[in-house]
């Protein structure tokens, strides 16, 4: 359940602003993943232990602190749905302030729902090039990038395009482990997308894995 795109699909309800009653189901909804306990139903010990926490990460990755936030403003006549935004606040609130700025780029990426913000600028890139290689040294989020580089939603795409150059520019050989995980075919086939501010960083990427120093030639 925690992996099924579960937690993306109640924010993505949240954030449509459908009728109350969907609201309210699907708030209460991610109150329980947020609350869950993994002694309610644990895991086999091979494999990860699912809490509150995990779900939590998920719900920031999906950009729920922001929906959360201004729903807290607006006049609700269902009490159970003020209840349920007062919890995910706090709840939200605490999980970020203990994630560093990687936590976060990391739960965004997995989630699939970028978004343009502090995460996506060459000064996150400077400090964090290194945590690209992931645990194993497989470069894991880089793949992840490359993915979501063909997303359904071009602006998505256009901050993976942008993430990639980024990496590129800042990882030590990035332009070579970019190509060889196949990120330059894939961005050359945006290079002509008519949406413009894709086409943009599509090109702008590309460059970059081609160009031995960008900075002397930007």
């Amino acid at each position: 359940f925690a992996r099924d795109n579960a937690v993306h699909s109640l924010v993505d309800l949240v954030s449509s602003a459908p009728r109350e009653k969907v609201v309210r189901v699907a708030l209460s909804a991610l109150r329980s993943l947020a609350q869950c306990n993994s002694d309610v139903s644990p895991m086999p010990s091979s494999k990860k232990e699912v809490t509150g926490s995990t779900f939590l990460i998920d719900m920031i990755g999906c950009g729920l602190i922001k929906y959360v936030d201004q729903m807290k403003e607006r006049q609700w006549t269902d009490p159970d749905i003020v209840a349920d935004l007062d919890v995910l606040h706090k709840l939200l609130h605490d999980n970020f302030k203990e994630m560093s700025r990687w936590d976060v780029y990391l739960a965004e990426v997995q989630s699939g729902s970028l978004e343009w913000g502090f995460l996506h600028t060459e000064k996150f890139f400077k400090e964090n090039a290194k945590n690209f290689e992931g645990p194993d040294g497989d470069f894991f989020v880089v793949k992840l990038l490359v993915a979501l580089t063909t997303s359904n939603d071009e602006e998505v795409q256009a901050i993976a395009c942008y993430d990639i150059g980024e990496f590129v520019r800042h990882y030590p050989n990035g332009r070579a482990i970019a190509r060889s995980l196949g990120a330059k075919d894939i961005v050359m086939k945006l290079v002509d997308h008519p949406n413009k501010e894709l086409q943009r960083h599509a090109l702008t990427a590309v460059s970059k894995m081609m160009v031995q120093n960008w900075a002397s030639v930007h």
